[in-house]
């Protein structure tokens, strides 16, 4: 390996300022071939898009090495790049005024945008939130917790998808995403003394979307209820994530199970979905009792089923 050629005060200025870019240049070259990227897509970037998405990477590196010490992990360990595949979302990491630090790679799967992309529009997780909801999801960033040490987030947002993804997905122009993070005080690498918000951003079924997102999905439960919400069926994958069994859950009340802070929103898209003559479905999130005495996020999809009588089928995906 050749050692860079050294300066030479003797040089003219205009020389020496050339060979200074060379070797800039050829730095910045080293750093393209070292991105974990298809090469078509390390070639089409700019030198300023190339050296954000370096900063990405060691952002990531440097909050799992936190992450490792924090917990006494052992050092040598290095997590899996294709960990996100086993993930039922996407990771993203942004500060509190929403700079986008990092996205892992599976995020295209689920909105078509990939972290090389969103850097080409821009570094702003706004960028890809609904302008609708843009305000809601800066209140929730920005608010101050309820109660020491309680720094956890949780709430539902519009999504932007490429127009590849809404051709191959058929879905609209956004997607519904649960957002569940915590802001986190041990990456001082990572952000300007700017706390930094984790969270793990999870698709959720709608009503127009439900059938596709239940087939074969182990995260996604359903129960069939009578017209006054008792229990007529809980599937397997229910009865794991709430502890009851098919028969010991049979005429009790889903309210039973409703956690008391959001008794009032459940019955009002219950008696929604029930009473008017347009809307036969609705979306709640909110917390369930198991068996356990433990308590479960889900986001629920209410529908009444015109094909049964007297009853509505609910469909519930826990979080």
């Amino acid at each position: 390996m050749c050692p860079p050629p050294s300066f030479d005060a003797n040089k003219s200025t205009k020389g020496a300022s050339k060979l200074r870019r060379d070797l800039i240049n050829a730095e910045i070259a080293n750093l393209r071939d070292l991105l974990p990227l298809p090469s078509s897509t390390r070639q089409r970037l700019s030198q300023l898009q190339l050296m954000a998405l370096v900063c990405v990477y060691v952002r990531k590196a440097n909050y799992f090495h936190q992450v490792f010490r924090k917990y006494d992990s052992p050092t040598n360990i290095t997590p899996n790049v294709g960990f996100s595949k086993a993930l039922s979302g996407f990771l993203m990491m942004c500060t509190q005024n929403g700079k986008l630090l990092y996205i892992s790679d599976n995020a295209a799967e689920y909105l078509g945008h990939s972290m090389e992309d969103l850097l080409i529009h821009g570094d702003s997780v706004y960028d890809i939130i609904d302008k609708q909801d843009h305000q809601a999801v800066q209140s929730e960033l920005m608010r101050s917790p309820s109660l020491p040490g309680d720094d956890e987030r949780l709430f539902l947002c519009r999504m932007n998808v490429s127009r590849n993804a809404r051709r191959q997905m058929r879905f609209g122009d956004q997607k519904v995403v649960l957002l569940r993070g915590h802001f986190v005080s041990f990456l001082p690498l990572c952000s300007r003394n700017e706390p930094v918000f984790l969270a793990l951003c999870t698709p959720v079924a709608m009503p127009e979307t439900r059938e596709c997102v239940v087939q074969g999905a182990t995260h996604v439960f359903t129960s069939i209820h009578s017209m006054d919400m008792k229990f007529i069926h809980l599937d397997t994958n229910g009865e794991f994530y709430l502890g009851y069994s098919k028969v010991n859950i049979q005429g009790l009340s889903w309210y039973q199970l409703v956690h008391w802070e959001h008794m009032r929103e459940a019955q009002s898209k219950h008696k929604l979905i029930t009473q008017s003559e347009q809307e036969k479905s609705g979306i709640l999130l909110l917390r369930l009792h198991t068996r356990a005495g433990t308590t479960l996020w889900i986001h629920a999809v209410l529908q009444v089923k015109d094909n049964l009588d007297n009853t509505q089928q609910p469909v519930v995906k826990p979080e």
